[in-house]
């Protein structure tokens, strides 16, 4: 039976990597693992904040937009993709630029790292020097000890120096980073809102936000798509969604309602107008089916016949047409010859 040793050593001639015959794949910025996570997240998030963010994500135009329609996200979620969309300063960068000060960064990170580790061991070597001094050494002891104590301490001063730079000249890269992140990150949500590619919905939203800031959102909306959106249509959705049901419903009700009340109105209106014989600016209308009234025909012979236009002879009797703004004749006066 093989040692333990002989075991390690054939698992990693196993697990060692082939040499490829073509090029290597990239290693993806971000893994598939955290992309879902972060995506169910999200959607969880969406759900919970759709009455105040869904209806207003089609107006999203500008990074300022994103900020007043995220701002229900705020004390929500840690999340690092939620603190980027809602960081308030911003700088322009892209992709290619984040990229780069990233792995700058990285560099950046292990300089500090070695600078603390440097300053930890001067603080040490000056602690032993301390504990190095005791009244029951000679002079010569003595003085050996605080010269050594001396030099430590100058070389931990020197060291915390350098390790204050090196951690400084982090920190100012780290700001710059975040907030390129956060401007790439808010350009990338405009995108999405305005492409028309996708419905605007919690999953689909989700899925378009989950790679930010490391991927853009067609990238990330691919990769997520691969996996299925666990949580995805919860309760406070499903609430949400009876509620906007019941809503559209009346809503229409009563459109069909007021429509019906027009109609009426309308129809009201114009049979009393024709009953009347005017129209709606007040000009008087006579329809095709009535009779000429007596007061029609008397004003058609005043037109004709000017000499009989207030005077004229009906029967043997004279007639006073008096011109009334009526539409029906009804101060007509007969007197007897």
């Amino acid at each position: 039976m093989l040692d333990v040793t002989e075991n390690i050593f054939l698992s990693n001639l196993e697990e060692a990597p082939q040499s490829p015959q073509g090029p290597r794949r990239r290693k993806p910025i971000i893994e598939d693992g955290r992309i879902w996570n972060d995506r169910d997240h999200l959607v969880w998030l969406l759900e919970v904040t759709w009455p105040d963010v869904g209806g207003r994500l089609p107006r999203i135009k500008t990074p300022a937009d994103v900020l007043e329609v995220l701002q229900a996200w705020q004390g929500r979620s840690n999340n690092y993709i939620v603190e980027t969309l809602l960081r308030k300063e911003s700088s322009p960068a892209t992709a290619t630029i984040l990229n780069r000060q990233r792995h700058q960064l990285g560099s950046l990170h292990i300089k500090s790292l070695e600078a603390w580790e440097s300053r930890e061991k001067c603080r040490e070597s000056l602690e032993v020097a301390e504990r190095a001094f005791s009244p029951q050494l000679t002079e010569r002891e003595k003085s050996i000890v605080e010269e050594q104590r001396t030099k430590r301490a100058a070389k931990l001063v020197q060291a915390d120096k350098l390790y204050a730079a090196s951690k400084d000249r982090e920190d100012k890269l780290d700001k710059l980073l975040k907030e390129g992140e956060a401007h790439f990150a808010r350009v990338q949500f405009i995108e999405f809102c305005q492409s028309r590619r996708y419905r605007l919905t919690a999953v689909n939203t989700a899925n378009a936000l989950a790679g930010l800031p490391f991927i853009g959102w067609r990238q990330s909306s691919l990769r997520c798509a691969q996996q299925q959106a666990q949580g995805a249509n919860g309760g406070a959705m499903q609430v949400f969604d009876t509620i906007r049901r019941i809503v559209a419903s009346r809503t229409r009700k009563a459109e069909v309602t007021a429509w019906q009340q027009v109609v009426w109105r309308n129809r009201t209106q114009k049979e009393l107008l024709l009953f009347s014989g005017r129209d709606r600016d007040g000009a008087q209308v006579q329809s095709a089916r009535a009779r000429p009234s007596v007061c029609d025909r008397e004003g058609v012979l005043g037109a004709q016949e000017p000499h009989l236009e207030h005077r004229h002879s009906v029967r043997g009797r004279r007639s006073v047409v008096n011109r009334s703004p009526l539409p029906s004749c009804v101060d007509v006066g007969i007197r007897r010859n």
